[in-house]
């Protein structure tokens, strides 16, 4: 009797987790440093009520750049605005590249969501524009990492040769 009560409770948490819909609300992007590079495509289509796609496009100025890192944090709306939620770490995206298991849920968003759709698939030298294209979010990038049904936001600022170039703010919302 125990194990079934288990059983159920298990699959009625992972069926939740499946039953998310997730979609980008927003995004911004801005640029610290345009001698270095602009930012001339960033923007969300809405495609459908709960899916938007999100396309950016980095313009890099001066290549090869061979010094990338990142500094990526995930906010939950609270009352009062946003509010750090789990996790906020710089990572230097050269060694996380060659191994990702050091930031595991860092890992998932990187691999699972962004890689399939954008240029971003090997590590440094970067000697080409950054392209991510038609990112579209949906219920089964959240199996490894479920969230609860809320608005959040995540804010990459991303550094070349320890400054920061770049701010993308991503705003998504989880709902039931």
């Amino acid at each position: 009797m125990r194990g079934y009560v288990t059983l159920t409770l298990t699959f009625t948490i992972l069926s939740l987790a499946y039953a998310l819909k997730a979609k980008l609300t927003r995004v911004e992007c801005l640029e610290f440093d345009k001698a270095f590079a602009t930012i001339p495509k960033c923007y969300l289509k809405a495609l459908s009520r709960y899916r938007s796609a999100f396309s950016l496009h980095v313009a890099l100025h001066q290549v090869p750049v061979t010094n990338v890192s990142f500094n990526a944090a995930f906010f939950r709306k609270g009352n009062n605005g946003y509010r750090l939620f789990m996790y906020n770490n710089t990572v230097d995206f050269c060694s996380f590249y060659k191994n990702p298991n050091r930031f595991i849920f860092w890992k998932i968003v990187f691999f699972n969501i962004i890689a399939p759709s954008s240029n971003i698939n090997h590590t440094c030298p970067f000697d080409h524009d950054i392209i991510v294209e038609k990112l579209i979010l949906d219920s089964e990038m959240f199996k490894m990492i479920p969230f609860p049904a809320d608005e959040y936001m995540a804010k990459v600022k991303v550094a070349a040769y320890n400054h920061f170039k770049a701010e993308i703010k991503a705003y998504l919302q989880i709902s039931e």
